[in-house]
């Protein structure tokens, strides 16, 4: 049996500035998801991918609403 191994875990160093980086891809992937019927395959997919970001950020930050976009709100 392999022996315990203690980890440390520091975490992301500046979390707010990394997700604000993403803001663009994220409003990009919602224009994208525009240009197919709500509800159809490739829509989900690409909300999907959103509230992915959207859920990564509320938890790594505790800031559930950290992404506010005028174009979608996923919380």
């Amino acid at each position: 049996m392999p022996a315990m191994v203690a980890r440390s875990y520091l975490g992301l160093l500046a979390p707010e500035q990394d997700f604000e980086r993403l803001r663009a891809y994220r409003d990009q992937l919602l224009t994208m998801a525009q240009a197919y019927r709500p509800g159809g395959a490739e829509y989900m997919a690409l909300s999907r991918a959103v509230m992915a970001l959207d859920e990564a950020a509320g938890i790594v930050m505790n800031k559930p609403s950290f992404y506010q976009s005028r174009l979608h709100k996923t919380t």
